[in-house]
């Protein structure tokens, strides 16, 4: 039989270490996650960054050189030592100094002797990234900053194995699920790490957060109606304060029929550009987190032709005269 040493035994050691619980606070703290690793490392690496992502609802954005055709091109380029620092360089080109600082570059090895991962985890240093490694022994270059969670494993595919364990461990250190088989999509996932109220039988969490407003007439003025299809008027008195009140709490979806699909353009742009564009011209795009013509689900809808339904179906003829729907006979 294969001698697997304890794994679950090293597992669990590890967990309970301080250098996991350093790790696990950078990883937390981070948005952007750069799994790095070369041979087999490489292919527990692409699969780490893959589930960090798929797992972390929203919250991670997690990337590695796995593809043959980047790995290659790259070492061409320059050398084996220097491929991941130039990969890792292009990458993060056009991240601001604020978003480098909460990114974490996540090294993994098994000699602990890997110069490509050494070399981008002192680049990363130099440029203000979080830097960690994991690794079977130590590693012998002193980098300012590293944390380094050392497995002490003999064998590579034990090495290899507790390596991707401990990919899905971060994820679950941070708050989100790892699902069980069969209940991985997007859908599944978003129940499960929902963390609010109960959610109603066969619905979704985002009914409980989302809360969906129209735009003509209820941000927007409108005074002139469609007049010639731009976004003219100015917001209407107090819903800036709304709307900053509102997105504090919950997740405001504005669903307007200018973001139709079979609306024409206006100058070149579709309707949801000209929302867009309109919001953030008033500053009011910080408050929007999406433009549908769909109605999303919500916890409730606000809207100036709306007619609120109470079961009462005479009732709501009554109602329904006063937008102009006649039912009389």
């Amino acid at each position: 039989m294969l001698d697997f040493e304890n794994i679950g035994e090293l597992f669990t050691q590890v967990v309970h270490s301080k250098e996991w619980e350093e790790l696990q606070t950078k990883f937390n703290d981070c948005n952007d996650i750069y799994v790095l690793g070369h041979g087999g490392n490489l292919a527990i690496a692409d699969h780490a960054a893959v589930d960090i992502t798929r797992l972390s609802n929203g919250s991670k954005n997690a990337m590695c050189p796995g593809s043959a055709v980047v790995a290659t091109s790259l070492i061409n380029d320059t050398n084996f030592d220097q491929w991941m620092v130039s990969w890792l360089s292009a990458v993060t080109s056009t991240r601001t100094k604020s978003q480098m600082k909460k990114s974490l570059v996540l090294g993994v090895s098994s000699s602990g002797g890997s110069k490509d991962v050494i070399k981008a985890l002192q680049w990363a240093a130099d440029h203000d990234m979080q830097i960690a490694v994991i690794s079977s022994n130590d590693i012998s270059t002193d980098i300012k900053g590293l944390t380094k969670v050392l497995l002490g494993a003999k064998y590579y595919h034990t090495a290899e194995v507790a390596t991707l364990l401990l990919s899905y461990e971060l994820t679950h250190g941070s708050g989100n699920i790892c699902p069980p088989i069969g209940s991985n999509s997007p859908e599944d996932l978003e129940k499960l790490n929902w963390k609010g109220g109960k959610i109603r039988k066969h619905s979704y969490p985002d009914e409980k957060i989302n809360v969906g407003v129209d735009f003509d007439g209820v941000i927007h003025k409108n005074s002139k109606g469609y007049f010639d299809g731009t976004i003219y008027d100015d917001p209407i008195e107090g819903a800036r304060e709304f709307l900053k009140k509102l997105s504090s709490k919950y997740t405001v979806i504005i669903h307007t029929c200018k973001a139709k699909s079979d609306r024409g353009l206006v100058s070149g742009k579709t309707g949801t550009e000209l929302v867009w564009e309109w919001l953030k011209k008033h500053n009011l795009n910080e408050y929007v987190s999406k433009v549908t013509a769909e109605k999303p689900r919500a916890l409730c809808y606000i809207d100036d032709k709306s007619v609120k339904f109470d079961g009462d179906w005479n009732k709501l003829k009554n109602e329904i005269h006063n937008f102009g729907v006649n039912l009389n006979d």
